[in-house]
């Protein structure tokens, strides 16, 4: 049975794996240096964090609830 940290792991490693191949792909795409906009910084550093305070939101609303329930 997969727990919640295994699952939280798991995505975690996709997502990196996800922006890996992203910028491996956009540097075959554009060999030359690259203008990179502040808005993509912002988001490679704290989109993780928000992602994962999205995610205990949610689990914690829908815990909550079926616990009413």
């Amino acid at each position: 049975m997969l727990t919640s940290k295994l699952t939280l792991m798991s995505l975690t490693w996709i997502l990196a794996l996800f922006v890996s191949i992203s910028l491996r792909i956009a540097g075959i795409v554009h060999p030359r240096p690259f203008f990179i906009n502040d808005f993509l910084i912002w988001l490679l550093v704290f989109g993780p964090s928000l992602c994962l305070l999205i995610y205990f939101s949610l689990k914690r609303a829908f815990f909550t609830i079926n616990s009413v329930n």
